[in-house]
């Protein structure tokens, strides 16, 4: 083109990048804005005030994120640029931009440029004097839960909770003129002393939702403002809060409660709101206590169907249809207990629902030294009638499999003479950690700690006595130390051949406590919180996953014994090195290096008896074994072989269904829960140690020089110059 004869000169064209969309996110609600170079700060700010229909005393605050920053402030025009920087940086086609409301302003109106031009005093003045960069809560959105006339909700439940948090968010409190499933109406409480005129109207429509039809969402009222602690800050609100974390961990304790909601919400809730907010969210999840007895019946048939083999026995008093108790084992623990070694932990511990009583247990062990449940029995006490159907049930069990049954206890309530009522002649060991435990409490008041600690140490040689011999010189020391008016009646009770080594001719499997029995109640100690329905449920659930586990697990083995068995098996042929052998007739062997050992291989045997007592070779026997050119695994216990641990996990427990709990006949019986009286103060949930099972450190005393638990403050030890 030309104007008078010159040509016109045209500006190239402008290519103006692919917009950026963002995705601006306020309280579970998004919309989507393209943006360019071409706006600016303000128009993005002014678009989502307007978007979200904020007040126009709101503040919000803009954050976005990239890679590599979650939290970039949106403040100002430089902070606008740069998002398209870090957009370009990191190829974006799209980002997120968080909306936050961080309060109301001092004046009615808000200017963006204005307030992006003032100084930030914190930023002169030194850390210990910077206020804190806000903290977003989990509230944060409470504020937004109630803003517009015609707003949805599905039934009254989730408006009354939603208006609840609402308040709680604005800062105010509201009463229910009316508060029915289909109609709500609301008013501020300040309504009779002020005059305030906010409130709600909500109707329900025919679809069973209720809509807000009426909402005055000013407040004329003083002191509308948002603080740490509110009334209407009760269990209802709080428990729909913490719902998911009580049913991940139902150990969490009030205090963590109280904890956690502080710092995820922003409030503070008192230890009884906390501590009811968790009874009721067990309730939702578990089902009340009482109610959990009726599903007993069902659940017996629905065990006994799917899983043949297994033994249900429930009791109810028939004049009140109260429960009484129960015993159930499981077709498949029945069937693999057979392949695991001849031994039962048999042990009793405390229920944590409210109605408590006792959870009698019996506890096998495997050829891998794992703990292999068999049966339990729930019932009101440790009394020898409960401990007797008990093992009446439990030898039902095990006498069709033919085997002389080793029992370990810890000499419970009970639990002696039900057991030589129905186990007369069986093999019973005492545990003597409980037994060391009772021997110290004969000292509480008689005897300092150190004493006491020698004492204990003195026992337990006692008790590992593997000869008479050695057996009565360690019993004269512990006589010295501890005194023959305590420790001679306190063993006299004690038949010798029950806790010492000694004096036991069976195979005790190296067995010395009941710590099987413990590592059992440990395991099932989450379970011991539910109703009781839900507690036999969930531990069944737990024994089908170990049996299916374990019974994998055994699949990768590829050695003859078990792999922790394998493991000592190579620790004990490693010291049998040391030893030189001499034969001296067929089996017989003198086993010699500091000291000269009998071992007699066709009887497993060794003169330190540890062969006998652990049911597995001692250095000295194996090293006899390898001088005769024998194979050593012949020579070790068939429970310890892998072909026996697989197949005691090779019958499974087989899952049960309920979609038809409500159909059944069964389902609908009706059964009262036992009587217990609840006992004044805060339930325990771990139970009282006795005097010797609290391991106290020794610490030196700067004052006498003695090693005790006391110090220079509180010592009285008398001081010899």
């Amino acid at each position: 083109m030309e104007r008078d004869g010159a040509p016109l000169s045209v500006p190239p064209l402008r290519i103006l990048p692919d917009p950026l969309v963002a995705r601006c996110i306020y309280s579970g609600k998004c919309y989507m804005i393209p943006l360019n170079q071409c706006m600016s700060f303000s128009d993005l700010y002014e678009d989502v005030f307007r978007t979200f229909q904020f007040l126009p005393s709101d503040v919000i605050e803009l954050q976005y994120s990239v890679p590599g920053c979650e939290a970039c402030f949106l403040r100002s025009e430089r902070d606008f640029q740069m998002l398209f920087c870090g957009a370009r940086i990191h190829k974006l086609e799209c980002v997120d931009i968080s909306v936050l409301k961080i309060g109301g302003s001092c004046s009615n109106t808000s200017s963006v440029d204005s307030r992006s031009e003032v100084v930030d005093e914190d930023d002169y003045l030194g850390e210990a004097f910077r206020i804190e960069v806000h903290k977003s809560y989990l509230s944060d959105e409470w504020s937004s839960y109630i803003h517009h006339v015609g707003e949805k909700f599905h039934g009254a439940a989730e408006l009354r909770e939603k208006l609840r948090k609402y308040a709680i968010a604005v800062g105010f409190e509201f009463v229910f003129l009316r508060n029915d499933l289909d109609r709500i109406h609301a008013i501020c409480s300040n309504v009779g002393t002020e005059g305030c005129d906010w409130h709600l109207r909500a109707h329900s429509s025919a679809n069973g939702c209720l809509y807000i039809t009426e909402l005055n969402n000013i407040h004329t009222c003083k002191g509308v403002v948002r603080t740490q602690k509110h009334k209407l800050l009760e269990s209802k609100v709080v428990k729909t809060c913490i719902a998911a974390d009580v049913s991940y961990n139902l150990t969490l304790k009030p205090r963590e409660i109280m904890s956690k909601f502080k710092s995820t919400y922003g409030f503070d809730i008192s230890y009884k709101v906390a501590l009811k907010a968790k009874q009721s969210v067990k309730e939702a999840i578990y089902g009340s206590d009482a109610d959990s007895f009726s599903k007993l019946s069902w659940y017996k048939e629905a065990v006994l169907e799917s899983n043949p083999g297994s033994s249900f026995v429930l009791e109810v008093d028939p004049s009140t249809n109260r429960f009484h108790r129960l015993f159930v084992a499981y077709g498949g623990c029945i069937e693999g207990f057979q392949f695991c070694l001849p031994v039962l932990y048999v042990d009793g511990t405390f229920g944590k629902s409210i109605y408590k009583g006792q959870i009698l247990a019996a506890t096998g062990r495997n050829g891998n030294q794992g703990f292999y449940p068999l049966a339990i029995c729930i019932c009101d006490s440790e009394t020898e009638t409960n401990w007797t159907f008990f093992f009446n049930h439990l030898k039902s069990l095990l006498e069709p499999q033919g085997r002389v049954i080793t029992f370990i206890s810890d000499r419970g309530t009970g639990l002696l003479s039900a057991f030589d009522k129905v186990f007369a002649g069986h093999p019973h060991l005492f545990c003597y950690k409980h037994l060391v435990a009772n021997l110290a409490g004969k000292y509480r008041g008689k005897g300092n700690s150190v004493m006491i600690e020698e004492v204990k140490r003195k026992f337990f040689k006692v008790a590992y006595s593997s000869t008479e011999k050695e057996y009565r010189f360690n019993l004269r020391l512990l006589r010295q130390e501890g005194g023959a008016e305590i420790i001679d009646p306190f063993l006299a009770e004690i038949p010798v051949e029950h806790w010492c080594r000694a004096f036991y001719t069976g195979g005790r499997y190296g067995i010395m406590a009941n710590g099987i029995a413990e590592s059992f109640n440990s395991w099932i100690s989450l379970e011991r919180l539910m109703p009781v329905y839900c507690m036999l449920d969930q531990t069944r659930i737990k024994q089908m996953e170990q049996i299916g586990k374990r019974r994998d697990e055994a699949q990768r083995w590829t050695t003859e014994l078990t792999p922790k068995m394998e493991e000592r098996l190579k620790v004990q042929m490693e010291k049998s090195r040391r030893f030189s052998v001499h034969y001296s007739s067929p089996g017989v062997y003198e086993v010699r290096s500091e000291f000269s050992y009998v071992v007699n291989i066709s009887e497993h045997s060794c003169s330190c008896v540890k062969w006998q007592i652990n049911c597995f070779p001692c250095p000295h026997g194996l090293a006899a074994i390898q001088a005769a050119s024998e194979n050593v695994y012949d020579y070790i216990d068939k429970y310890f072989r892998v072909d026996m641990f697989k197949k005691s996990y090779s019958s499974p427990i087989r899952p049960i269904t309920n979609v038809d709990m409500s159909s059944s006949e069964s389902g609908t019986d009706f059964m009262l829960p036992p009587l217990a009286k609840r006992p004044p103060g805060r339930p325990r949930v771990k139970r009282f140690k006795s005097i010797g099972e609290t391991e106290k450190k020794l610490i030196r005393c700067s004052r006498c020089g003695k090693m005790g638990t006391h110090n220079k403050k509180s010592c009285t030890e008398p001081l010899v110059q």
